[in-house]
């Protein structure tokens, strides 16, 4: 369309984002000589915990390469075009630790778009908490980027991470990995009592006991005894059974409710 088709006061970009059909418009924007937007690269970065004997574990790679070359960081990568953000995480643990987990396993945290937070160039993440069951000590395994794949302690109270009883700091940690961890910590104390989708955490089925003691664990300041975590949870939890031990009087056992 020349400028003399035009309708009347209407510039081009006006006709073509306004009055054109989208297949037009998008046939003329390709075309435009404008200034482009950069492109950002965009990655995913998992904060995953798995709770094994009263303690919050938290898997972390040391890095094989350049940038921050033997840092510990989380486990993550690219996301690729044909895939979202979960698809990415899936892949990447897969990739870097040999776990296939369960997409409600997966949960959005954060985007960090912070300016140069990669040395590498332009590149935003999308942080996101997985769930692991606790055998995953026992089935992971390092690969691509990882020199070494590691569990650290992590201390809800203190929020801090520790490895064989060292606590690690922000400079022990690739990119801004020491700070989403934080970021974290404050989300799932935060949702405690409304979305507690660290519930899955426990191997199920659980019993009440199980389940106080990861709650208790999450949340040292505000503990709760057993009796209340049926009065917490019971809407997001069911019944699954009896435990029979030996000797013992039988416990119910309990599981998640799927949605």
């Amino acid at each position: 369309m020349t400028k003399r088709d035009l309708p009347s006061g209407m510039s081009e970009k006006e006709y073509y984002e306004t009055q054109a059909s989208e297949a037009e418009f998008l046939d003329w924007y390709q075309k435009q000589d404008l200034l482009k937007y950069e492109t950002p690269s965009v990655t995913v970065d998992m904060v995953a915990y798995c709770f094994v004997d009263g303690q919050m574990k938290l898997l972390v790679i040391k890095r094989r390469a350049h940038p921050y070359q033997n840092r510990f960081a989380l486990l993550g990568g690219f996301v690729e075009k044909t895939e979202d953000a979960y698809e990415a995480c899936i892949r990447e643990i897969k990739e870097e630790a040999n776990l296939t987990i369960p997409r409600e396993n997966v949960e959005q945290l954060m985007t960090v778009s912070s300016p140069n937070r990669d040395p590498r160039g332009w590149v935003i993440t999308i942080a996101h908490l997985v769930y692991l069951p606790k055998e995953a000590m026992e089935q992971v395994r390092a690969g691509d980027d990882a020199k070494e794949v590691y569990f650290l302690d992590v201390d809800f109270k203190k929020a801090t991470c520790q490895l064989n009883g060292q606590v690690l700091s922000a400079e022990d940690f690739a990119f801004d990995h020491y700070q989403i961890i934080q970021e974290s910590i404050k989300r799932i104390q935060g949702r405690l009592d409304w979305n507690p989708t660290f519930l899955y955490l426990l191997e199920e089925p659980f019993t009440v006991y199980e389940g106080t003691d990861l709650v208790n664990t999450i949340s040292p300041r505000r503990p709760i005894v057993s009796n209340n975590f049926l009065v917490k949870y019971k809407g997001f939890v069911e019944e699954a059974g009896v435990k029979r031990v030996p000797k013992k009087k039988p416990k119910k056992v309990y599981r998640l409710k799927r949605s």
